[in-house]
């Protein structure tokens, strides 16, 4: 489908410089101004991208704060790999397109690789392309009756024991209904797109990226019947510590970190206003990036 054109190009990278950026950006960066695009980088970001540029003029760039970068451009382009692209999309205005471009090593979201992207940019910012909608979970932490902390995730949340050679024990609830209560290192609650991480490596299973679930994985439970399973997104989890007490860590898609406290409660629910456009690569299928990056089979 035909899109607007996009004018204004925002670029975030990967927290840890790659000897790439010397060669790919001044190249990209050229390429945008040729073509009367504004370049646009985050403030925080300005003195290393300087130095990519090799002491090249770099007063055709951008550079904006936090907000604006995530709220104002007409584009994203993620560099880096999918924790990148991750980050970008917690983040992210839901109406600016995000095209995530794969430097990291398996790069299971980001839809293009570095070889192939720039052959289709052009059509893209000329608004040839189409794009995935991906709803974000939310979270909540209460404590004492109030909201303590919220947040969006896109592949999953971990609550985990801290303590080397102790369990946890948790309760988990979905909607009104008592699920079960579990013993063991932690718990894993993916949305379907992230079923191919932390939780795939966990036992659970992967879930195509269109259902509208949960997926949930405890880690190692200490007992036989505590298996993953999928349930609807439609319904609220709540998540309890139960004693003995012992210190646990809420991690969003590995990134965002906090301490868990004996009487707080976690709740998680898909979220119906966060959502995520990602750009799709009309080269690539879903089973075949599965078989591409898991190995299940050779494709024919």
């Amino acid at each position: 489908m035909k899109q607007a054109s996009l004018n204004i190009v925002a670029i975030t990278l990967k927290p840890n410089t790659t000897p790439e950026f010397y060669n790919i950006l001044p190249n990209l960066c050229s390429w945008l101004i040729r073509r009367k695009r504004t370049v646009v980088f985050r403030e925080e970001d300005k003195e290393r991208v300087i130095k990519f540029f090799r002491s090249k003029n770099t007063d055709h760039l951008e550079f904006w704060n936090t907000k604006a970068f995530h709220e104002k451009v007409h584009i994203m382009l993620s560099l880096g790999g999918d924790g990148t692209l991750i980050g970008v999309c917690r983040r992210i205005n839901s109406k600016i397109p995000v095209l995530g471009v794969n430097l990291g090593r398996l790069g299971f979201i980001t839809e293009f690789n570095k070889n192939e992207y720039f052959d289709r940019l052009g059509n893209i910012l000329d608004g040839k392309y189409e794009v995935t909608t991906k709803s974000l979970f939310h979270v909540s932490v209460s404590r004492k009756n109030k909201i303590h902390y919220r947040d969006y995730f896109l592949n999953d949340a971990v609550l985990a024991k801290n303590d080397i050679a102790r369990m946890i024990n948790l309760r988990l609830e979905l909607g009104n209904e008592h699920v079960y209560n579990i013993s063991g290192d932690g718990i894993i609650i993916s949305t379907p797109l992230g079923s191919t991480a932390y939780s795939m490596a966990a036992g659970g299973p992967i879930v195509h990226p269109d259902v509208k679930a949960f997926v949930v994985t405890p880690i190692c439970p200490h007992s036989l019947i505590h298996r993953p399973f999928v349930v609807p997104d439609s319904a609220e989890m709540c998540l309890k510590i139960l004693p003995p007490h012992h210190s646990v860590t809420l991690t969003l898609d590995g990134q965002v970190a906090l301490n868990i406290d004996e009487q707080d409660t976690v709740m998680i629910n898909s979220s119906k206003l966060k959502k995520v456009l990602l750009i799709k690569n009309p080269d690539r299928g879903y089973f075949e990036t599965i078989r591409e990056k898991f190995i299940f089979s050779k494709k024919e």
